[in-house]
């Protein structure tokens, strides 16, 4: 960049490119019909695989007559459908893990009986196209967890997303295109971690006796949310 005063400012980049190792886990492949079965996995991975790789768990379309605790490392977990047949969690799945990683869950059903919670979570969590419903808390994200929630159906449960964490991490600010229905209170934001403006843009909000509970007062932008 050439300035007015005859100066010459030279601008560069390095790139560093280092691999990820990633591997996958599909439900043709190794053992996960049952919670146990899935519980052994993840245990069998936790063990023997490195922290900051990439593990991909693809899971069968059948429903888990219990739950899952992910506690040392962070997992992605992909959901499938084969008819009427979905993924589906019918106990708490738990992501405790205290390693840096962003876990993904995507295209799971979690339907429980009223009571508990569907997913219980302390580290960042990203979850996509996933539906709960009859739970008492369908998503806790607590300790220094970000949780975030997109294009996902919140039906009958006491609490729909209850955010309370005091942390200081964000991974992302969008909450779009969720539905929360005939829920006692769709979301509940005790403690968000920054004081970020979290965007529920193109959310549905009807039959809630409390759409939003915001007692820590979190910048939120509802301009784009429907309300019926």
């Amino acid at each position: 960049i050439k300035m007015k005063n005859g100066d010459t400012i030279l601008l560069h980049q390095n790139h560093i490119i280092e691999p990820i190792e990633t591997f996958h886990y599909r439900w043709e492949d190794f053992a996960m019909n049952t919670a146990d079965e899935l519980q052994a996995l993840v245990d069998h991975i936790e063990r023997d695989i490195a922290h900051d790789a990439t593990v991909n768990i693809y899971l069968p379309p059948i429903t888990y007559e219990g739950g899952l605790d992910m506690e040392a490392r962070p997992f992605n977990l992909y959901g499938s459908v084969d008819g009427e047949n979905r993924t589906t969690f019918t106990d708490t799945v738990r992501l405790t893990t205290q390693y840096w990683g962003l876990s993904f869950f995507r295209n799971i059903d979690f339907t429980g009986d009223g009571t508990g919670v569907g997913i219980s979570a302390t580290a960042g969590l990203h979850i996509i196209d996933c539906t709960f419903t009859g739970w008492k808390t369908a998503v806790l994200g607590y300790a220094k967890a970000w949780v975030n929630i997109a294009n996902s159906q919140f039906v009958n449960n006491g609490i729909g997303f209850h955010f309370n964490s005091t942390g200081d991490s964000v991974t992302h600010t969008l909450y779009t295109a969720n539905q929360f229905m005939d829920n006692e209170i769709a979301i509940l934001l005790e403690n968000v971690p920054r004081d970020v403006t979290m965007d529920f843009g193109e959310c549905l909000f009807s039959g809630n006796d409390t759409d939003i509970d915001n007692p820590c007062d979190q910048p939120i932008d509802i301009s784009a949310a429907i309300f019926e």
